[in-house]
Formats: structure tokens, C-alpha cells, sequence
């Protein structure tokens, strides 16, 4: 997975969304993603990943999903760019490195 950052974006987004919500959280929190219980215990990763990928022709999704993640409630809209909101508050994290994100373990999202 390339870098990339959590929040609005102009360009786009380039990385799991699954993972951005992990990483969004333990920034909140100021925990390692890993100390978090595993995202598909609320969600399903690799649904949320799916819902807002790019269109077969390669064209953004566009679309709003609320969802709660260990007490936290998680708005994940997608429109011009992709916005991830935790408590009400634009997330914003450090860029997920490949390494860091190799840390989630299997499904790379927590568990």
C-alpha cells in the first residue's frame, strides 16, 4: 500500500479505507491500531473497503456510511474527496506506511 493520509483529499484516496478508520482511531486515542479490537468486530473491512472503491470504469463512488468502532462513531463520506470524520471530527493521523499497516496482521485491519 502506497502512503497515504486520512481526511479530505483532493485527489482522492489512495490506500483501505478499513485501515484509515483503525489508524484514525488509535491517533485519537494515542494507541498503536494493534491495542484496538479488531474492525470486524463492528464492520466489515473488506465491505467498507469495496463500498467506496473506484467504479469498474475507474470512477469515484460517492456515498456516506455511519458506523460505531469501539465507541467511537465513524462517518466515512465520499465526494470530490474522501472525508473521514471520528466524534463529530475531521480525522487526521500520520500517513499509513506499508510497513505500519503490515502490522494489523492478516486482514491488515486490526485483528
Amino acid at each position: 500500500m502506497s502512503n497515504s493520509f486520512i481526511g479530505s483529499t483532493d485527489d482522492g484516496f489512495d490506500g483501505d479505507i478499513s485501515i484509515a478508520v483503525v489508524t484514525a482511531i488509535a491517533a485519537k486515542r494515542g494507541v498503536e491500531p494493534t491495542e484496538l479490537p479488531p474492525l470486524y468486530e463492528s464492520i466489515d473491512p473488506d465491505a467498507l473497503d469495496a463500498l467506496f472503491a473506484p467504479t469498474r470504469t475507474g470512477g469515484p463512488r460517492r456515498g456516506r456510511l455511519e458506523f460505531t468502532y469501539d465507541g467511537h462513531a465513524v462517518v466515512v463520506e465520499c465526494g470530490s474527496g474522501l472525508e473521514i470524520t471520528i466524534d463529530g471530527t475531521p480525522a487526521t493521523a500520520e500517513p499509513v506506511s506499508a510497513d505500519r499497516a503490515d502490522r494489523f496482521g492478516e486482514s491488515r485491519t486490526g485483528v
